[in-house]
């Protein structure tokens, strides 16, 4: 059987998406595969969607494996790059069916760090209260 043209789009789309994955251009592309990607999983080829989700959860994890080093090798990432991890990791959402075990963990990692360059020189209540937020988010 041939592989769908929208699967192997979607796999052109996320190996370029991983080659550039801190460029804006990554991220344009982690998009528009994923969303191939979902799109296949929910069709009626059962064969496809199998494929599909298998492709999705492979990216996802070395992805998400990517964001997880470079965030515990530096804690005072740029607000820059903080942003633009948490974007890879929404755009990943899109087949949430095939995050790694970790990923709520690691998107409140970025959203933790990205709260803590917010906040810098606001008043620690301000910033107590952002957390809170974030944690009744997750339902701490």
């Amino acid at each position: 059987m041939a592989e769908p043209r929208e699967l192997a789009t979607a796999r052109r789309h996320l190996a370029k998406a991983e080659a550039a994955l801190d460029s804006a251009d990554g991220l344009a592309r982690l998009a528009e595969g994923m969303g191939l990607l979902d799109d296949l999983i929910a069709g009626r080829d059962a064969a496809v969607a199998r494929t599909a989700g298998n492709l999705a959860a492979s990216y996802a994890a070395r992805i998400y494996e990517r964001i997880s080093a470079a965030v515990a090798k530096d804690p005072q990432l740029p607000e820059p790059k903080l942003e633009h991890y948490f974007k890879v990791v929404l755009a990943l959402d899109q087949v949430s069916e095939a995050l790694p075990a970790a990923a709520t963990e690691l998107k409140l990692a970025v959203a933790r760090a990205l709260i803590d360059r917010y906040y810098e020189g606001h008043s620690p209540e301000q910033k107590r209260r952002a957390l809170e937020q974030l944690a009744a988010l997750k339902g701490d």
